[in-house]
């Protein structure tokens, strides 16, 4: 009986490892290379969402803040007069019974305005106080005997004196103008007096250099500094002042002008905010983080380096509530 003829078993030529393995390279290096790129768009696409989300917040909370800038309580502020007080002072003023005085809804600082209760101000930026009452209510019953706290109490009983209209003050035991039945004393609302500026930094004093939006509040007769949006790069802002007394704006300067009393700060009724954005880290990849020119409306440019940090530039009209609507009904 005859066996089968088997060919005896063989391994791969030399030649052949060699190509199979030359192969396996070619396959294994353009896998890795997919997932690199992949990975750098990954980390580009999220730079680029934290900075979107960045501007949107900056923006949401500028407008929220401007909107209720000059906020003054039920009173009315027909005939009132204005003042402009350092917001820097633990001791502030421009409250004023009899005459009827308030200090200015917003007060703007240049780049060359000092201010000294601004902490690594980033040269170049501007800066803005705002003013107001709190929204919330107090009943000055429930307020601590030790409490710095400034608060303002209008009179709404007829049978109280009319001057003066209000009480400033953080002494609870002042606080003692009625409501509207004059059967006890009436709300009081805390003074809120903050400024906003970009610092280098966001904790300064560790090597920290990412450029931060601040904001200065004065709680309790002290003044707070807290840290609001990593990043923000720049800030310009323009204020359009109502010239004839109508609740518009008639034209938007970063200063006071040279119009006389219509140029007051008491007569901004709108603010044109412009910020740039910065990348908290540097971009992977060429042509990202070039040098640009951004255009700052009536504010000028502001010109950035090709430092590896991308960068984007916001803008937006926020219109002052009170002022302008208080104009609008005279």
């Amino acid at each position: 009986m005859n066996t089968p003829h088997r060919s005896p078993a063989r391994g791969f030529s030399l030649i052949e490892l060699m190509v199979g393995l030359a192969l396996g390279l070619i396959v294994t290096t353009m896998l890795l290379l997919v997932f690199a790129n992949a990975s750098t768009n990954g980390q580009n696409l999220a730079r680029s969402g934290m900075q979107i989300e960045n501007g949107r917040y900056v923006s949401e909370l500028l407008a929220d803040d401007l909107r209720l800038a000059g906020f003054y309580g039920e009173t009315s502020v027909r005939g009132a007069l204005y003042t402009t007080p350092n917001p820097c002072s633990t001791s502030p003023t421009g409250w004023i019974g009899s005459p009827f005085t308030l200090p200015a809804p917003v007060q703007g600082y240049g780049p060359m305005d000092a201010l000294s209760c601004l902490p690594n101000r980033k040269a170049g930026t501007y800066a803005v106080a705002v003013r107001r009452l709190s929204v919330e209510a107090v009943n000055p019953s429930t307020i601590s005997a030790s409490n710095a706290q400034y608060y303002v109490q209008y009179s709404f009983c007829a049978n109280d004196v009319t001057a003066p209209r209000l009480i400033f003050s953080t002494d609870r035991a002042l606080l003692v103008l009625r409501n509207l039945d004059c059967t006890a004393p009436n709300l009081v609302r805390p003074y809120v007096s903050r400024i906003y500026y970009v610092a280098t930094c966001n904790r300064c004093g560790a090597g920290d250099t990412t450029p931060t939006l601040k904001r200065i509040d004065l709680v309790g007769g002290q003044l707070t500094t807290t840290a609001l949006a990593d990043g923000i790069d720049d800030l310009r802002l323009e204020y359009g002042f109502d010239m004839d007394g109508n609740g518009s704006a008639d034209t938007y300067l970063t200063a006071l002008g040279t119009a006389g009393g219509s140029t007051a700060w008491n007569n901004v009724v709108a603010v044109n905010v412009h910020f740039v954005t910065r990348s908290l880290d540097k971009a992977v990849g060429s042509g990202l983080a070039a040098a640009q020119q951004f255009r700052m409306g009536g504010a000028g440019t502001v010109n950035t380096p090709s430092d590896g940090y991308t960068r984007r530039v916001y803008g937006i009209t926020i219109r002052l509530v009170n002022p302008s609507s208080s104009r609008e009904v005279q």
